[in-house]
């Protein structure tokens, strides 16, 4: 492909053509197009100089087309049209003929609360979809994967982006104590002084965010938890939380979520904590993309619901 020889055409001069084509008369391809008489014969000037042919010969009875202007009519009509469906047509996206992987990199929180809900999305109104999700590395990679277009979005606590990524805050969360009441001997809700008198849990994620807010929280108050138990693995809370007398202090969808599926109580921190901002990020090359549109659409609604 010559590059340079295609910079001598202007899609207005095509344009041009085919309103002669139509019309057959300089003054009514010009109210066609929305140009004056002039303008529509400086066009028919620079395209006979184009294409080294006169195309359009005057007569009494308007422009008569050349041989060359018959054999280029069909072509440049084709083009005009298949121009205007793909420039101006609005995509439409049907998540039901959707083929696609989406790519998701979520906390493991992020994903207890939302993956069954998104699963059970997909499987009704995209069934052609597969999931997959990533564990969040380091903040500076995950980006970087959004970038080169190998994850779709971020799901959790953002944090800084650069000018071409994309944020939308889901929901604010607050924080809640998880536990049996079994294990510990108490019902909800928890004193501050039942909830420190405990042994305490700690799951940990990429950069620790929540964990540090409660226990900012708590040295503002002179106090502090007594941690008995760290763990990467969530899965595991549960099970530690039915044998042991330990507590867990959740953000507030997964802490519910535990209490329905394996029977435990939740309990308002009896302190206050700063919440949490629970986010999607994209990158801006997405933006418009109607399937990644209707994946962020449909991300915000499962977050409502897994309230």
């Amino acid at each position: 492909m010559n590059h340079f020889d295609l910079r001598r055409i202007d899609l207005n001069l095509l344009v041009v053509f085919d309103a002669l084509m139509l019309e057959r008369s300089v003054t009514r391809a010009a109210e066609r197009v929305g140009l004056g008489q002039p303008a529509v014969s400086h066009a028919l000037r620079r395209l006979r100089t184009l294409l080294g042919d006169p195309l359009f010969v005057s007569t009494r009875q308007g422009v008569v087309p050349s041989v060359r202007a018959l054999e280029l009519g069909p072509w440049v009509r084709a083009l005009l049209e298949d121009v205007q469906e793909k420039v101006f047509r609005k995509p439409v996206f049907d998540p039901a003929s959707w083929i696609a992987e989406v790519r998701l990199g979520m906390s493991p929180l992020t994903d207890m609360a939302l993956t069954p809900r998104l699963t059970k999305c997909l499987a009704k109104e995209a069934p052609g979809a597969t999931l997959t999700i990533y564990a969040t590395p380091v903040w500076r990679d995950l980006l970087e994967r959004l970038d080169d277009r190998t994850l779709d979005l971020f799901v959790g606590h953002a944090g800084e982006l650069k000018p071409w990524h994309r944020q939308r805050v889901l929901w604010q969360e607050t924080m809640l104590a998880v536990f049996s009441p079994k294990t510990i001997k108490k019902l909800p809700p928890l004193s501050l002084k039942n909830y420190l008198a405990c042994a305490h849990v700690r799951g940990v994620q990429r950069g620790g965010i929540t964990e540090q807010k409660v226990d900012q929280a708590l040295a503002l108050l002179g106090e502090r938890r007594r941690i008995t138990v760290s763990t990467p693995h969530f899965l595991v809370i549960p099970e530690l939380l039915k044998r042991a007398p330990v507590v867990a202090t959740l953000n507030g969808r997964v802490a519910r979520w535990l209490a329905r599926t394996f029977g435990l109580a939740t309990s308002p921190l009896p302190f206050a904590v700063e919440k949490s901002q629970e986010s999607i990020v994209w990158h801006e090359a997405a933006a418009a993309d109607p399937a990644q549109q209707w994946l962020r659409e449909t991300m915000a609604r499962i977050g409502v619901e897994a309230a």
